[in-house]
């Protein structure tokens, strides 16, 4: 289906570190990132560029919780969907189903008449 190794992860996972982060915990963040080696070199300093810069920031606030479901979608196999659609053949057992359903709705003269006295 997709693979998740190509999915680029929010700056803010691969520092670990809230939104609410200041520069010099940014600053720390990577340096214990280049430390734990979780991420590739490239992709760490991507991430604190992106963070230090005020712009990217906005964009990566703002794709945090989207990105992942909008990569996944990207990489999805949707060939299925040019594929001719389906034909539906109902089965016999259901061809009354409409009138059965529409006189179950209706309320018998002897229904509302014992309603009438039970009720009254």
């Amino acid at each position: 289906m997709f693979n998740q190794e190509n999915i680029t992860p929010n700056p803010y996972d691969i520092l670990e570190v809230s939104s609410a982060a200041s520069t010099s915990e940014i600053t720390k963040a990577f340096a214990m990132a280049m430390k734990k080696k979780r991420y590739n070199p490239k992709q760490i300093a991507e991430a604190r560029k992106n963070l230090m810069d005020s712009q990217q920031r906005l964009i990566a606030d703002y794709l945090r919780p989207n990105l992942p479901l909008i990569q996944r979608f990207k990489k999805q196999d949707l060939s299925a969907l040019n594929e001719p659609i389906p034909l539906i053949k109902l089965l016999p057992e259901f061809d009354g189903l409409d009138t059965a359903y529409k006189e179950s709705e209706t309320i018998s003269e002897s229904d509302k008449e014992l309603g009438l006295e039970l009720f009254s």
